[in-house]
């Protein structure tokens, strides 16, 4: 903006934020447009209200947010973090040449927005403040220039609290009043949300909008993309990640969700977002999938088969209306009931179109393995592809598909054989969906499809399931101290070079450390940082003042093993901004600037539909981490979206495992971009509630846990390989995450391939580190009881 920057902006920095401000707005959702109400003509003369207009809220609050807290100002006093800038609404629209009428009115309400943050919030707690109380005095001078009326509703919420149905998922009193009172002084008006999860769509609705728009939290840039996209230069192509309802209370979780602080049953079971939704047929007020555009598309089915085992559909998309646009084809795959209860439908594929100009068209196609179809049966002791039919519908939402074709499956199959794991410890009545129905009547008048080879049942259980460990020591005198236990002589010795050349192994660099080196080499830093006796949870690097955590410098003299530096968060790389440091050179002090990105949030990301675009986000990420010579980026979160009151859901991508897991391995692919750092996916798993997130525990049934929950995190390892996991607080089926032999070794390493490094959050929530390290914890990061 006109503000002076100094030092000057690095090329890094520019194309950050050029990407960014695209992909924020691609990740923007059309919610509503009646009366062709948007774009906005250039040089429009609008009345401009909310708190967000001038107060843009940029991401939530903790780690999930490179700003200090993530609080929603644009203030000097934000900016201790990593970001060098935040461009709210207000000041962006005036460089786009609209001429705001409320501009006074507007600086004058941030003057006290402004006072009232300075009273002082924790990092983890979120700042809010009411909107300003809009009278027919105070509008109506305004009418008498312009007839558009513009009102941005802004929400945050963020690590460690959870929102709350009444004034956050529902609009507030003064919220409605001041809606209502602009629909009667103005003939147009719009209503842009400036949220990272789903408001009451009835309290939408009731405010009669002619369009709504959700902005979402765009990150630094969000100002200009949101303006990008209201003046029509960019037509919105997003596509909502998750359902929303009319009330609150049309979620299946919504009476239990919170209700026992220390007990969350997931009594829904698979039937999350849209599977409950279209299933028990309750209608969304947006449905998943969901997203308007300035133009119009036909989407035209032209060729669907199976080959090689695999289900291709190709369609065509043209765009039939008057400006370029882009478009999301979305296949639907409805499963027979024969041999377990199933959801209506399940998302299976889904490919964005190029920009398509008027009347240009595109030919996307769109391939599911048949095995990735199946569901799991404990009763099979696997996955399996009930017989029947499976009737494919391709569209353009969950609520707008068309049947396709089906695939005809004769006998059951089992697909996969694996292990049971996180059993439940006590009987968990979950929600029954469709029983009994192979479908053949919705298979009626389509085309039939045949696998056209045998399918192989693959054995993916756990090769490590016996729990033996093999100690490799340099003590002839060493024996075995556990049941489980292998022990192995070796006297070889070298260094960190000696490793990475091939001439040691990892088992014999190790088995040379002293017990107190093994410690060591296993903790995270954290005590003694700053203050040995108050640790700085989640910023305490010895190398990047800001960043989150750091391994040991301990073994760098002696073996040359160097410290791997950890910085928060999937919405940005987390360090300071600026600190004082001494030249080596002239022996004077100096300040030090970092500068980082602040990303749109998962959420936002994900509304993309677009991987390419992800990956995109993962080189500007990766940029960054080079930059400042960090190691491993705490992200992305991918966790599923249970429960539109999840404080951190602005931070996870979507309510669908699919979705979910192809985002998360998209931008994992560009943070480690030629092996230059690592992507660390958290927090695994089933950590889906804020309030007492450190010993809650998580009951949920086994097809649940594997079918929703965990399988973003095995597609994210199948098609990416993150470098590092992080386990979460929450206890899991009774068991601490950070404890779990079966999570981490099990099912991580033993089903799913995984080679990386698993680590426990800070404190560990409620596990024990000796118990973690058995379980498969690599790293054990500090902290008190919380």
């Amino acid at each position: 903006m006109d503000k002076q920057i100094f030092p000057p902006l690095s090329e890094r920095e520019i194309k950050g934020a050029e990407i960014t401000r695209r992909i924020a707005s691609e990740g923007m959702v059309l919610l509503k447009n009646e009366k062709s109400a948007l774009p906005l003509p250039e040089g429009s003369c609008i009345a401009l209200f909310g708190n967000g207009a001038v107060r843009t809220v940029r991401g939530g609050t903790g780690s999930g947010d490179p700003f200090n807290g993530g609080l929603s100002g644009g203030g000097d006093e934000d900016v201790d973090q990593s970001p060098r800038y935040h461009i709210n609404i207000l000041p962006a629209l005036k460089d786009a040449g609209i001429r705001v009428l409320t501009e006074d009115l507007l600086n004058a309400w941030a003057e006290q927005y402004d006072a009232a943050k300075r009273g002082g919030q924790w990092v983890m707690q979120t700042f809010s403040y009411p909107d300003e109380t809009l009278t027919e005095e105070k509008v109506s001078a305004f009418r008498s220039e312009t007839g558009t009326a513009v009102y941005v509703l802004s929400r945050n919420s963020g690590e460690g609290h959870d929102r709350t149905e009444k004034d956050d998922f529902c609009l507030t009193e003064n919220e409605k009043a001041n809606l209502s009172l602009l629909r009667t002084e103005f003939p147009k008006l719009i209503l842009v949300l400036n949220a990272g999860g789903p408001v009451s769509v009835r309290d939408i609705e009731a405010a009669k909008a002619d369009a709504v728009l959700l902005m979402g939290l765009a990150g630094q840039e969000g100002g200009l993309s949101l303006t990008d996209v209201l003046l029509g230069k960019v037509n919105p192509s997003g596509k909502l990640a998750a359902t929303w309802g009319y009330d609150y209370r049309d979620y299946p979780e919504a009476d239990s969700f919170l209700s026992d602080p220390d007990f969350s049953f997931y009594r829904e079971g698979i039937y999350v977002g849209y599977r409950y939704f279209d299933t028990f047929g309750k209608k969304a007020g947006y449905p998943f999938g969901y997203g308007l555009s300035y133009t119009d598309f036909k989407i035209n089915v032209t060729d669907k088969a199976v080959r090689e085992n695999c289900l291709t559909v190709k369609a065509s998309v043209k765009n039939t209306g008057p400006v370029p646009g882009r478009e999301v084809v979305q296949l639907y795959v409805s499963s027979p009931s024969t041999e377990l209860d199933m959801p209506y439908q399940e998302l299976r594929a889904f490919q964005k179109t190029a920009l398509l100009s008027p009347g240009e068209s595109e030919t996307v196609e769109l391939t599911v393995p048949l095995t990735s179809l199946s569901s799991y049966s404990s009763a099979h002791h696997g996955y399996i592809l009930s017989r029947g039919f499976y009737i494919v519908r391709v569209g353009n939402s969950s609520a707008n598909t068309v049947p396709c074709a089906a695939v005809k499956i004769s006998e059951t199959v089992l697909t996969v054989l694996v292990d049971e794991a996180l059993p439940l410890q006590s009987p968990l009545e979950e929600l029954e969906g469709l029983t009994g129905d192979d479908l053949s009547q919705a298979a009626e008048g389509l085309p039939h499809l045949l696998p056209d080879k045998h399918i192989e049942t693959e054995d993916r259980r756990s090769p490590y399931r016996d729990e033996r460990v093999t100690t490799f020591t340099d003590d002839p005198e060493y024996r075995a101290e556990l049941p489980y236990e292998d022990v192995q002589y070796t006297d070889k010795r070298g260094r960190f070079e000696d490793l990475l050349a091939g001439t040691l192994s990892e088992e014999e660099f190790v088995a040379q450390f002293t017990d107190e080196e093994l410690s060591f080499f296993a903790c995270g830093t954290g005590w003694g940082v700053a203050d040995e006796n108050a640790p700085i949870i989640g910023g305490s690097s010895e190398s990047v003042p800001g960043a989150a955590g750091e391994t040991t410098h301990i073994l760098e003299e002696k073996y040359g093993v160097p410290s791997i530096v950890l910085a928060d968060g999937p919405g940005g790389v987390r360090i300071s901004q600026h600190f004082e440091a001494r030249n080596v050179d002239t022996g004077e002090n100096q300040t030090v600037y970092h500068y980082c990105i602040a990303w749109p949030t998962g959420t936002q990301l994900a509304q993309t539909f677009d991987p390419d675009a992800l990956y995109e986000v993962g080189l500007g990420l990766n940029a960054d981490l080079c930059a400042f010579r960090i190691g491993i980026l705490l992200g992305p979160g991918i966790n599923i979206q249970r429960n539109p009151l999840c404080g951190r859901n602005f931070e996870y991508f979507s309510e669908d495992p699919l979705l979910s897991g192809i985002m998360a391995a998209a931008i994992t692919r560009g943070i480690q971009k030629d092996n230059t750092a690592a992507a660390c996916i958290k927090h695994y798993a089933a950590n889906n509630q804020e309030t007492n997130r450190h010993k809650n525990d998580s009951t949920v049934g086994q097809r649940a846990l594997r079918e929703i929950y965990l399988e973003p995190y095995r597609i994210a390892i199948r098609d990416a390989m993150p470098l590092s996991i992080m386990t979460s607080y929450n206890k899991l089926n009774t068991v601490p995450t950070a404890d779990s032999y079966d999570l981490c070794t099990n099912l991580a390493r033993g089903e799913w391939g995984f080679s990386g490094l698993i680590m426990t959050d800070w404190n560990g929530g409620s596990s024990t580190p000796s118990i973690s390290m058995h379980a498969g914890n690599d790293l054990i990061m500090p902290g008190g009881e919380m």
